[in-house]
């Protein structure tokens, strides 16, 4: 898939789930990781929401170094498969075969993740499942490995666990790590390939799965993949609100952009980042009043403000009228 040069690698909240379960699982500390990576420490509440999806590569690879989990991207995909999480299961829901599923799902990935691209491909092999998105960094070796054992795992719901495709392509280098993931080391693997790929019978794709899968996404959420630079920054600014710190320093981590070249980028679209900041603050200040009855003063922590008073003197520049007016204007 090709971006547009400005995009901002995207990817479904829900995908955060996994990668936080998995530190658990290790005894490891989420919140501490994530704030290395610069990704929001908070629980986002809803699974269709939009987050920066670079900081992931990041954070898999820089678990698997510090807490010496060579395997740690297979983990992550073992712990929480695919079919697990929220803003993807109900798509995938009605697929009666494994050839159904495989189908819906390289239909419906690249409005999972902005930047991937899977495929199903025939040779005299088989039929190979592959990946070829775009490499957000180098030597992608643990993301790599969720990816594969994902994929491993979609056909596994039709042939059962004790199935391992015979042959495997990697993009990535040879490396000891393969050996540490039982799911991969038992194939036939070769390096350095142009895609991520598992060679799959064709016999396999007649055969039926069941997913059980709770229907919980929100379909008509308002949240766009393919948004512009500054709309995108917009909405991704309004997730890290709730973060007590949410300055420009931390928004140009997350979408990993250094600080002056966002501010340049910014001001060839006219805006500047506390524009954008003070657009996300009322929006979401706009949402809490008309949507709960939550305090004043608990919405103005929730958006970044220590007391109701410089809340309301902001709201009143933005809406021209107090809060508890604007709220009582809604009764």
């Amino acid at each position: 898939m090709i971006m547009k040069k400005e995009s901002i690698p995207l990817v479904k909240a829900a995908f955060k789930k996994q990668f936080v379960q998995a530190m658990l699982n290790n005894g490891l500390s989420p919140d501490t990781y994530l704030e290395k990576v610069g990704l929001p420490t908070h629980d986002q509440d809803d699974p269709e929401s939009l987050i920066p999806v670079k900081p992931f590569y990041h954070l898999i690879n820089q678990v698997a170094v510090d807490a010496g989990i060579a395997d740690f991207g297979a983990q992550v995909a073992l712990i929480t498969p695919w079919h697990k999480v929220k803003s993807l299961g109900p798509l995938i829901s009605h697929s009666s075969s494994l050839g159904d599923l495989l189908a819906t799902f390289c239909g419906i990935a690249p409005g999972q993740s902005s930047h991937v691209s899977f495929s199903i491909q025939e040779d005299d092999a088989g039929i190979w499942f592959s990946y070829t998105g775009t490499a957000l960094i180098p030597n992608d070796i643990q993301m790599e490995l969720y990816r594969i054992t994902s994929m491993i795992q979609f056909v596994q719901l039709a042939s059962g666990s004790g199935w391992h495709p015979q042959d495997i392509q990697l993009s990535m280098p040879r490396t000891k790590s393969v050996l540490a993931c039982d799911l991969i080391r038992k194939s036939r693997i070769t390096f350095s390939q142009v895609r991520s790929a598992i060679v799959i019978p064709r016999i396999l794709l007649k055969l039926p799965v069941h997913l059980n899968v709770v229907d919980t996404i929100q379909r008509n959420n308002h949240y766009d993949m393919n948004a512009d630079f500054v709309d995108t920054l917009r909405n991704i600014i309004s997730i890290y609100i709730s973060n007590k710190n949410c300055k420009i320093d931390l928004i140009a981590k997350a979408v990993d952009i250094p600080v002056r070249s966002l501010q340049r980028r910014l001001k060839r679209h006219g805006v500047s980042f506390n524009d954008l900041l003070n657009q996300a603050k009322f929006e979401l200040a706009k949402n809490r009043l008309e949507n709960s009855s939550l305090p004043i003063m608990e919405i103005a922590f929730q958006i970044g403000y220590a007391d109701a008073a410089h809340f309301t003197r902001a709201f009143h520049r933005w809406a021209g009228m107090s809060p508890n007016q604007f709220r009582k204007r809604l009764l």
